[in-house]
């Protein structure tokens, strides 16, 4: 449980990261991609491609279900979980689409006066819902685009209202972003793909009624390759490797800070996935963030039972204090 002493949560409603809001939207879903250090926009093999890159989907020839849990950080928030769920469904000669749906929630909320008597209980909650569509191109290009609304909900408007009314009331915020992805397969080297995709695309928000400016959504760019050495019945590899770039004030960033500082906040993404005989598989990857101190190895593995994929993610070790964060995802083809 969250407790806010003396109803300091001001921080929480202006509170930003790389000056954008609705941050949530950068948490990676799936145990797979999570397993793989994050590297996953030019893998996009199960549904959760329509998070990291909607032009993967157009390449789907089944109709597959993704669902994914995590306790997330729960050392900071012992009540704080994750959600994902995503489905995509194949349209012959006419591309494929999607629908996702991602939710987090912090658990419940205290707000205390600074006596600690409690004036108000509520539960803080984030989601975003989209709809994609990705077609084919030549056998070798995928194209995707998602449409999506986001909504995020800090404090009851009118707790905000009472005790900081120049605000007018406020304390969730609402809006939509557009999502746009490519995939690639590559001729020669026989198995080699790039992917790229802009995520978070939308107009700015303001928590507040009165006063305030208003936060621009986390708008990001991923781009990235991956390769299979070895793609035979009996044994799969991959290799994949990434970049993933906050660019809300981008330009302004370097010409303040230069390249130096601007390639320090942006996230690498490494990952190597073996499947043995499309029964079992091993993950390991990397994330590097050293802007955000969160730099480690992240591991993961899965199994495949007929129609039913099961995968669970570790991403602990890449935070700078000890928790436990594990993605647990099930999927079904059909």
């Amino acid at each position: 449980m969250k407790k806010l002493i003396g109803l300091i949560f001001t921080g929480i409603l202006f509170a930003s990261t790389n000056d954008a809001t609705m941050v949530f939207l950068t948490i990676y879903p799936g145990a797979r991609a999570v397993g793989m250090g994050g590297a996953f926009v030019s893998i996009g093999e199960d549904a959760t491609a329509l998070y990291y890159n909607p032009g993967a989907i157009a390449f789907f020839e089944k109709n597959e279900i993704a669902l994914q849990h995590s306790n997330w950080l729960t050392a900071l928030w012992p009540d704080m979980y994750y959600e994902f769920l995503g489905f995509v469904r194949p349209i012959p000669q006419y591309g494929n689409i999607g629908i996702h749906g991602i939710y987090l929630t912090t658990g419940e909320t205290e707000a205390q006066m600074g006596d600690g008597t409690v004036v108000a209980r509520f539960r803080n909650f984030d989601f975003t819902v989209g709809i994609s569509y990705g077609i084919k191109f030549k056998e070798k290009l995928g194209v995707g685009f998602t449409l999506k609304t986001v909504y995020s909900f800090l404090a009851p408007d009118w707790l905000v209202r009472r005790y900081y009314p120049e605000t007018g009331g406020g304390g969730a915020a609402l809006s939509y972003a557009f999502d746009s992805g490519i995939l690639y397969k590559f001729d020669f080297p026989k198995g080699l793909q790039f992917g790229t995709s802009l995520l978070h695309i939308g107009p700015s928000v303001k928590f507040t009624k009165k006063g305030g400016d208003r936060d621009p959504l986390p708008y990001t760019l991923k781009t990235g390759f991956s390769y299979r050495p070895i793609y035979t019945q009996s044994h799969k590899i991959i290799i994949a490797a990434e970049i993933t770039k906050v660019i809300v004030n981008l330009f302004q960033d370097l010409k303040e800070y230069g390249y130096k500082e601007v390639w320090k906040d942006t996230w690498r993404n490494i990952g190597m996935e073996y499947t043995y005989y499309d029964f079992i598989s091993a993950r390991v990857g990397r994330f590097e963030d050293y802007a955000g101190k969160r730099v480690g190895w992240t591991f993961g593995g899965g199994l495949i039972f007929k129609s039913f994929i099961f995968d669970v993610g570790v991403d602990s070790d890449i935070y700078s204090f000890e928790t436990d964060n594990y993605r647990f995802s099930i999927g079904y083809r059909f």
